[in-house]
Order: C-alpha cells, then sequence, then structure tokens
C-alpha cells in the first residue's frame, strides 16, 4: 500500500511538473526577453546594437552564475548566505557597470563639446549655415560626438524638427553643457542672435565648470577614500582574527543567530558602502 501511495505521488507530481513546464520556461522566457531588452536599449547609446544584444544576456544571467559561485565557493554553513549574496550582486553589478559607462561617455562628450563649439564658430565665420557645421564636426571629430551629432542630422533629414534632435541628444547625453548649448542654437535660430559670440562664452562656462568639477572631485577623493578602507576593514580584521584563531568564528558558522548576524553584518556593509559613496558623490543636474 505505501509504495502504491509513493507511485501515485510521483506519477502525480510528475504529471504536475509536466504540465507547469511549459508555462514556467514561458513566463522566464517573458522575464529574461524584458530584461535583455531593457538592458540593451542603455547599450545602444554606447555600444554596437550587436555588442548591446549579447551583453545583455549576460545582464540577464550574471544573477544566476554568481548565485551558481556563491553555491560552490562557499563552505557548507554559508552555501545560503553565498547564494543571496550572489544574486544581490548578479542584479547590482551591470547596472552599476552601464552607469559608468554612461558617465564616461557624458565625461568624453562634454570634453570634446569644447572643440565642436570652436569648430562650428569657425564654420560660421566662413559662411555656413548651422547644418553645415554640424557635419564638419561629424567629419572631423572622433567618436562619442561625432556619433551624437550624426543621429541628431540623420533625425532631421528624416523628418524631425531640429528642436527635437536636440532634445532628444539632450536626452541621451544630459548635462548642463549640452542644454545650454541647446539653449543657446534654438534661441539664436528665432532672434538670429551672432552665434559665434555666443558659442565662445559657452566655452568659457565649460571651462571654468570644469575647473570645478576638478576641485569637487579631490575633495571628495578623502571621502571616497575613507569609505573604501572603512569597508574593508572588517574583512582585513577578519582575515587577521581567522589566521591567528580559526575557531574564533566557529559560532557564526555553526549556530542559527550566528548565520542571521553574519548575514545582517553583510547587508549592513553593503548598505554603508553606497551611502558613504553616495555622500561622497555630488551632481551638476
Amino acid at each position: 500500500m505505501i509504495y502504491l501511495i509513493l507511485i501515485t505521488m510521483a506519477m502525480a507530481i510528475s504529471v504536475f511538473c509536466y504540465a507547469a513546464m511549459p508555462l514556467f520556461i514561458g513566463k522566464t522566457g517573458a522575464i529574461v526577453q524584458k530584461r535583455s531588452q531593457a538592458f540593451a536599449s542603455k547599450l545602444d547609446r554606447i555600444v554596437m546594437k550587436s555588442d548591446a544584444q549579447r551583453l545583455s544576456y549576460l545582464y540577464v544571467w550574471m544573477p544566476v552564475a554568481f548565485m551558481a559561485a556563491g553555491y560552490l565557493f562557499m563552505p557548507a554553513p554559508l552555501k545560503l548566505v553565498g547564494v543571496v549574496v550572489g544574486f544581490v550582486l548578479g542584479l547590482v553589478i551591470p547596472g552599476v557597470y552601464i552607469k559608468i559607462l554612461i558617465k564616461r561617455r557624458r565625461d568624453k562628450f562634454s570634453q570634446q563639446l569644447i572643440d565642436a563649439l570652436m569648430i562650428m564658430s569657425s564654420s560660421f565665420r566662413g559662411g555656413l549655415s548651422l547644418i553645415q557645421a554640424m557635419e564638419a564636426v561629424v567629419e572631423e571629430m572622433p567618436d562619442p560626438i561625432s556619433q551624437e551629432l550624426g543621429i541628431v542630422l540623420n533625425e532631421n533629414k528624416m523628418g524631425v524638427s531640429l528642436e527635437d534632435a536636440l532634445n532628444h541628444l539632450y536626452g541621451r547625453i544630459p548635462s548642463s553643457a549640452i542644454q545650454q548649448t541647446i539653449t543657446a542654437i534654438l534661441l539664436a535660430r528665432e532672434t538670429g542672435g551672432n552665434l559665434p559670440v555666443i558659442f565662445s562664452r559657452i566655452v568659457n562656462s565649460i571651462r571654468e565648470h570644469n575647473k570645478i568639477q576638478q576641485n569637487i572631485d579631490t575633495l571628495t577623493l578623502q571621502g571616497k577614500i575613507q569609505g573604501g578602507v572603512m569597508a574593508l576593514l572588517p574583512f582585513g580584521f577578519a582575515a587577521a582574527v581567522y589566521g591567528s584563531n580559526p575557531q574564533f568564528f566557529d559560532p557564526l558558522f555553526t549556530s542559527e543567530m550566528g548565520r542571521l548576524i553574519l548575514v545582517y553584518a553583510i547587508f549592513s556593509e553593503l548598505i554603508g558602502a553606497y551611502m558613504i559613496w553616495k555622500i561622497s558623490t555630488y551632481k551638476d543636474f
């Protein structure tokens, strides 16, 4: 009788799994596709479309890989902790990576904007129109500014107004320098202002802004270094104590309360590091 019950339960579970598997696969595929498209849309402005699609799958499967790594490499009492921490890191790291790439691209664009405005000013003095001046920047300067202005020109050729195309540029690379430049261009087109003079003033404003930003980075560097030291200090202390007395941390690994305290300590460490990083970061818009 017991064997019959077990066989019946096994068959029922098998039928349920067989019936639920298509739904599970469909839901999983939809989630993967949604996360992949969201990540690829962020990468389209940074890398080529094919590379963005390939990196988007990395974004989707990284939490799974980190969970597996946490389970495999953590000792037996901490496998659950390794899985949780791996999942969190797998979710956070791709987003941080994209923010770093976007910031680098925005900073490089802002640095190139000074030379681009000088080229456009020279083009205006040579009798070229605004579109022709932008085409000269696209031809003479490297990425990312040539790529971004190329997108603006292509949108304008496809029927999008120049104002909307420039606003799309600001949406892709938001910065105060871009906003000043777009405002100056639009006002000059409506009122007939002297764009070379306006651009010269914008160049001076950007240079002063860059000097201020360098001073801010220097002043906040000390806070970032202190935050890094404070974040690494518990791990250094644990390594030193473990090297002198390996049994000292056994209560953390063997008892339920110890494992809960360890999980709480890890998450508190991550939250503290994030808060220090946010405090030490300045945004100008």
